[in-house]
């Protein structure tokens, strides 16, 4: 076998026409911005996006190595099915430093909270960390916790 006959390449996730995720390294803080927009398809017809996020967050983490990552979900319209659940269970899953699990918070916003409340079982009117409606105080809490690392 010739090595040489290899081409370097990339490794990227094939886009969704209805759902986005994109990434942002922190300037000075090993934090990374991943966000997530677009209309997910209701019930089990979602399985592809939700596919789609886990892979994108979960390389990701894999590329990037991030100690904390800030989820922004405020322009992600979601209802209910159980395939947006990824987005969460990827953090479980996708270890970086052995057994650590990286730090995360979730923004959400009207679009999806009831949905995702309705899936997790917490009360939408009363969120505790790690999920919020506001970004910077999910940056705040994100920062004082990374602090902490």
């Amino acid at each position: 076998m010739n090595t040489d006959d290899f081409k370097p390449t990339t490794i990227d996730i094939t886009p969704r026409d209805t759902v986005f995720c994109t990434c942002a390294e922190h300037t000075q803080e090993n934090i990374l911005l991943i966000t997530l927009s677009g209309t997910c398809e209701p019930g089990s017809t979602g399985e592809n996006y939700g596919r789609f996020f886990y892979q994108k967050i979960g390389l990701a983490l894999l590329k990037f190595q991030p100690n904390a990552v800030l989820i922004d979900m405020r322009n992600l319209s979601y209802k209910y099915g159980d395939r947006i659940g990824g987005v969460f269970q990827v953090f479980n899953e996708v270890r970086i430093h052995e057994d650590d699990v990286v730090l995360a918070a979730f923004v959400l916003s009207n679009k999806n909270v009831h949905g995702i409340a309705s899936l997790l079982n917490f009360n939408p009117d009363n969120l505790e960390p790690p999920l919020f409606l506001d970004i910077d105080t999910a940056y705040s809490y994100l920062y004082t916790e990374y602090d902490k690392i």
